[in-house]
Formats: structure tokens, C-alpha cells, sequence
């Protein structure tokens, strides 16, 4: 059983908003836009709520003229309204509920002349006024746009109408305590939404290119790839032999050449191999010493088989094959050592000649032999390939592959 720690006591307040503040809906946000939009509904519902009950636990000091303990029992249905709402949009803002809280919001503004000092209405101080308008704000924000314009503007009428109800305040006071400022918080605060949700439309519309830019790479990048193990297998094939024949090394009656062209064109023709479970190491590399062209030393450190995944038996039969071409061509010796140390979940092949050697920082790309046929037909299966030479010290040619 894994055991959490506790969590430090500054930690527990973030994490009750945390799960407090919950991106309303059903189910994970499939995308940005989908998450800023059900975010935006969350923290709108919870604002309403917060301000709700701040606005009741101040209404009994703003001098209610219906007296101090009707004004409680106002505040405490408004306080357990305004806490089921916020709770409610947490997770599943509706029309109905919000419809139902625009009602209540037109219904505590008429009732402003009875809720707090008709003084403190007309210098915009009282308690019902802040909490209305920030109705009106997050409302914008559950609603659709016509829908959330008629809602504001259905409070703000309210609003206007109980002010002036007020004594003292009159018309002109009211439509400046209230109305005004209504209209002008629900237009900024449509704009605000607007902006998040093209904020996260245009965050989708960029992730969307970037996907793709990054599906057009990697569909690149295995067709680079395919194209040189392609050319890896036409230098280590056709190529190889028709080089032979070109320049007079075969004469065409070698009793092995019938066999290297079947294998010639079968590598080109992409013919499964016998066998993608086991390969022999050992029978593969003798097979290979066989074939070559040079006298090979053998020293494979095994008295029995040792059985490697089929693609990597492969892979080190290629690259053997390469390396004593190689030794063949270049080295001017006639003979290369052939060795093999470690086990079937971590061994070294190594193919070492007594040549004149090269640098090898100094060869082409174009040299697929070195490059392609040897280091990245060990790549291919997580195998390493090591060319060590300098001019008159010969080459040794590494080649590892370890199961982890």
C-alpha cells in the first residue's frame, strides 16, 4: 500500500479550493477552450457566492430601515441562496437556475429601500448595490449573449427603481448608483469572456499546427529513414557484388557467387527472414567469416550457441559483413580478426585489421558503408558502433548490443 504524506497546514487551504473550484461539466476538458470555458463558468459561480455572503454578513450595519432583525432573516436566506448557486455552478451552470438568481438579484434591488439607509444608497455605499452588479458580471459569463444583455438589463431597471425609491435619492442618483455602472460591468465583462474564449480557441488552433507540424516531421523522418536503410541494403548487397564483377575480382564461375546473388536479391526484394525470434550469434558471424573475402581469424569466446533477438542477429551479421568489406577493399592485409566477448544480454563484436588505417573524422557522409551500413544498422536495434583508427595503426571496428 502506498502511504502519502500529510499535508503541511498552509498546504490544506489551497488544496479545499483546489477541490473546491472544479471546471464545471461532466467529464475531462477535451480541449483548451473547453477547459477555459467550464473554468471560467466555476470561478464566476464561486465569486457570486463569495460576494453574496460578504454582502449579508455586512447587511445588518447598513442601517436596514425594516430594523436590524428582519434584515438578518433577508441576509441569511440571500447568504443560503447565494451559497447554493455558487455550488450548483461549480459543476453544472443551467438557464433555470441562473434565471432563478437573476429574479432574486431584481428582487433584493427593489427591496433597497427597506435593506439599507436611503443615506448611504445615495453615496453608493450601501451593501446591495456592489453585490448585484457583481451578479451581473458573472452572469455574463452563464449566460448567452442576448440572454445575459436582457438579464442585466431587467437588474439594472430594478436597481435604478429601488434606489429611487430611497427618500432623498431621487432619479438622477439612482440611475448614477446604480444603472449606469450596470450596463457599463455587463459589456466588460461580455468582452472579458470573449477574449477567453478566443484565447482558447486561438491556444487550440496553434497546438493543432504544432501536432501537425510535428506528425508532418516524424513522417519525414521514417521516410529518411526508410530510404537509408534502403540504400544501406543495396551498398551491402548489389552494389558490393556488381562492384566485384566490375572491376574484374569475380570471373563468374565461383562456386559462391550463385548463393551471394539469391541473398543479394532477397535483401533487395525485402523477403522476410527465416526466423524473427532466435538468431545463432555464433553460426551467423562463422557463416559471415565464411563469405568474406579476406582470411578471418575467429575468436568468438563460446562453446555453444548464443541466441540474440532475430533483428539484432541481423543487424551484427550486416555490419560484420560490412566492417570485413571494408577490410577487403582497404586495408591491403588479406586478413582481418574476427571476436566476440560477453554473453546473450550483453556481448562486443569486434573486427580489427593490421591495415594502414584512416581518420575518421575525415570521411564523407557519402560513405554509407561506414555510416549507414555499420552505425545505424546498429542504432536501429539499440546497439552502439565504435570506429577506432588512425593512419598506420589499422581499424577496429566495435560493435555492442546489451537486452537493458
Amino acid at each position: 500500500m502506498t502511504e502519502h504524506p500529510a499535508p503541511h497546514r498552509w498546504q490544506l487551504p489551497w488544496i479545499v479550493l483546489d477541490r473546491l473550484i472544479q471546471p464545471a461539466g461532466s467529464g475531462r476538458p477535451r480541449t483548451t477552450a473547453e477547459f477555459l470555458h467550464r473554468s471560467a463558468q466555476s470561478y464566476a459561480g464561486l465569486g457570486r457566492a463569495v460576494v453574496g455572503v460578504l454582502g449579508a454578513l455586512i447587511a445588518p450595519f447598513a442601517g436596514p430601515p425594516i430594523g436590524v432583525g428582519a434584515c438578518v432573516v433577508v441576509a441569511v436566506c440571500f447568504a443560503a441562496w447565494s451559497l447554493h448557486y455558487g455550488w450548483r455552478t461549480r459543476t453544472a451552470p443551467n438557464p433555470v437556475l441562473c434565471g432563478l438568481d437573476v429574479g432574486v438579484l431584481c428582487a433584493l434591488s427593489l427591496a433597497q429601500p427597506l435593506l439599507v439607509d436611503p443615506v448611504l444608497t445615495g453615496r453608493l455605499a450601501g451593501w446591495v448595490t456592489p453585490v448585484v452588479s457583481f451578479g451581473v458580471v458573472a452572469m455574463q459569463w452563464h449566460f448567452p449573449l442576448r440572454l445575459g444583455m436582457v438579464s442585466a438589463a431587467a437588474i439594472g431597471v430594478a436597481l435604478v427603481v429601488g434606489a429611487a425609491l430611497s427618500p432623498g435619492v431621487g432619479l438622477l442618483g439612482a440611475l448614477v448608483a446604480g444603472g449606469v455602472w450596470t450596463v457599463v460591468e455587463a459589456v466588460l465583462s461580455r468582452l472579458l469572456w470573449r477574449l477567453v474564449q478566443r484565447g482558447g480557441q486561438i491556444a487550440d488552433e496553434r497546438m493543432e499546427r504544432g501536432f501537425a507540424q510535428e506528425r508532418e516531421a516524424g513522417t519525414a523522418a521514417a521516410r529518411r529513414a526508410d530510404q537509408r536503410l534502403h540504400w544501406s541494403t543495396v551498398h551491402d548487397t548489389a552494389a558490393s557484388t556488381l562492384l566485384m564483377v566490375g572491376l574484374g575480382e569475380v570471373r563468374g564461375t565461383e562456386a559462391w557467387l550463385a548463393d551471394q546473388l539469391r541473398r543479394d536479391i532477397a535483401a533487395l526484394v525485402g523477403e522476410p527472414a527465416e526466423s524473427d525470434e532466435w538468431c545463432d550469434l555464433v553460426a551467423a558471424l562463422t557463416d559471415v567469416a565464411g563469405r568474406a573475402k579476406v582470411a578471418v581469424g575467429l575468436d568468438l569466446g563460446a562453446d555453444g550457441p548464443v541466441l540474440v533477438p532475430g533483428p539484432v542477429g541481423r543487424a551484427l551479421e550486416g555490419a560484420v559483413g560490412e566492417a570485413l568489406e571494408n577490410v577487403r577493399r582497404h586495408a591491403g592485409t588479406g586478413r582481418a580478426e574476427l571476436r566476440m566477448t560477453g554473453a546473450a544480454d550483453g556481448l562486443v563484436v569486434t573486427v580489427s585489421d593490421r591495415g594502414p588505417g584512416f581518420a575518421p573524422a575525415g570521411v564523407p557522409q557519402t560513405r554509407h558503408g561506414l555510416v549507414l551500413s555499420i552505425r545505424e544498422r546498429m542504432a536501429r536495434v539499440g546497439g552502439s558502433a565504435d570506429i577506432r583508427s588512425a593512419p598506420g595503426a589499422g581499424t577496429v571496428v566495435e560493435l555492442g548490443w546489451s537486452r537493458g
